[in-house]
């Protein structure tokens, strides 16, 4: 009888991975000194694994609109962390030095413009018949972004740009004009190497000129501009662009980057009497500590409810947000779970107030808040209150007398609150909105990279463990 061949059991090892394991053996067995070269980097790894401290971690979600009071809240936040992750007492971690940066000094800005570009812009100007104005919308940060992008207009198109005119009818409800905000001869002469900017339009040939209104796609290209925006203006001689936000695409000749740099972070200059209140509220905060954390926090009903996300605040949250999230009627249903798992809604004040934490800063640490009207109002900020005791903002700094020409515009409130972030030591923010992306851009790299983590990273990370 024949033998009956022995069946062999096959381990379902992918070839490749069979190809490395051979490998490795046969240069292992031909050069000790290799074999013994990888053992020490695993004795190595395995002694730096142990000698180096865990992690922190989240494992728990008191979600701030259930929590009641101030004290509540901190008895309950500070005997959790105690339990799940060492919390620091002051702004150290692993004795690092969490204020400052060693490669700050590495960095510089670089908004100059180049030798050719100011020759072309020179030439340019001498020809130009054509004016264009530009009609800004949204808040503050969104009207400087059009601001901005308007200069650049201004020159792809080779125009003389009116002083641009600001959103005063919008949700924000503030009658400031330009030059109650910004420093208007300043923003002139500051760019009149680049484009020539007049105050209002005049007349022409004694005759008043009526601007044409238009608007063009959001991210128009400088093509766009030139086949859409041009003939039009060769035609009726002065255009106004409307609802202004967000009409420049970013794909732009660095010089162009360049404009927009020197438009948005050195002509564009808050007045004396708003950069003299600001400078005051930033000396206050130094009086009580010698660093401090600014947060600019957005967590106002219409902004939560434009994120399509959810708070923890159950059937009253989902109504409300809801009801005020049909006002765009553009918007798509949202998923919320799948908005959170992906980073892209803001953190709450307490989420904020854990990442802080976690990231090394303690207690003691002064924090100054720059925010609107808070959804949910002190119940949601007291566990962010009970994490961070030395809590301030504007009106905690300043008296109602000190404030009372900026309270009732709020665009002239959030100039002071960008004077504050931009001079704090630290910057986070719980949203990926234009403010932080503006101060992003005017503050060093380090800074910017703690940014992304506070809205990013973090985000994800705190989504997981909720």
């Amino acid at each position: 009888m024949k033998k009956k061949k022995r069946e062999t059991k096959r381990h379902n090892i992918p070839a490749a991975v069979l190809h490395w394991m051979l490998f490795t053996r046969y240069y292992l067995l031909q050069f000790p000194l290799l074999s013994a070269f990888f053992g020490f980097l695993l004795l190595l790894f395995a002694a730096f694994a142990f000698l180096s401290p865990l992690p922190p971690i989240i494992n728990h979600h008191n979600h701030s609109l259930q929590l009641k009071n101030g004290a509540k809240a901190e008895e309950s936040t500070l005997s959790k962390e105690t339990s799940s992750f060492r919390v620091p007492r002051s702004g150290w971690r692993l004795g690092r030095h969490l204020w400052s940066s060693r490669s700050s000094k590495f960095y510089y800005g670089c908004s100059n413009a180049s030798e050719s570009f100011e020759n072309v812009a020179a030439g340019r100007r001498k020809n130009s018949d054509r004016y264009l104005l530009i009609a800004t919308s949204g808040g503050l940060n969104q009207q400087r972004t059009g601001i901005t992008d308007g200069v650049v207009a201004a020159y792809i198109l080779n125009a003389i740009l009116v002083v641009p005119k600001l959103d005063q009818k919008s949700f924000w409800n503030d009658s400031s004009d330009f030059a109650q905000i910004f420093d208007v001869d300043w923003f002139i002469s500051f760019l009149s190497k680049d484009v020539t900017i007049i105050k209002q339009l005049h007349g022409r040939g004694g005759k008043a000129l009526n601007p044409y209104r238009m608007r063009v796609p959001r991210k128009c290209t400088p093509t766009c501009y030139l086949t859409k925006v041009l003939p039009v203006l060769n035609k009726k001689h002065a255009v106004q662009l409307g609802k202004f936000d967000y009409r420049l695409s970013n794909r732009l000749d660095p010089d162009l980057q360049k404009l927009r740099c020197r438009v948005n972070y050195h002509a564009l200059k808050f007045t004396d009497s708003i950069l003299e209140m600001g400078k005051k509220l930033v000396q206050r905060m130094r009086m009580k500590s010698e660093h401090f954390i600014a947060l600019h926090l957005r967590f106002e009903p219409d902004m939560l409810a434009f994120s399509g996300c959810y708070f923890g605040g159950g059937e009253k949250e989902r109504m409300e947000l809801g009801k005020i999230r049909r006002r765009w009627k553009s918007l798509h249903t949202s998923n919320p779970d799948k908005e959170r798992r992906q980073g892209r809604c803001p953190l709450t004040p307490e989420e904020v107030g854990l990442m802080l934490r976690a990231l090394g800063f303690g207690s003691d640490v002064h924090l100054y808040v720059a925010s609107g009207e808070v959804y949910g109002g002190e119940e949601t900020l007291a566990p962010l209150k009970a994490l961070f005791p030395n809590f301030h903002s504007k009106e905690t700094l300043a008296s109602m007398r000190e404030l009372a020409p900026f309270s009732s515009f709020s665009s002239r409130m959030a100039a002071l609150d960008f004077i504050v972030c931009d001079e704090s030591d630290v910057f986070s923010t719980n949203n990926n909105g234009n403010m932080a992306k503006i101060l992003a851009g005017r503050r060093y790299v380090c800074k910017f990279v703690f940014w992304v983590l506070c809205t990013a990273v973090c985000s994800e990370a705190i989504s997981r463990t909720l």
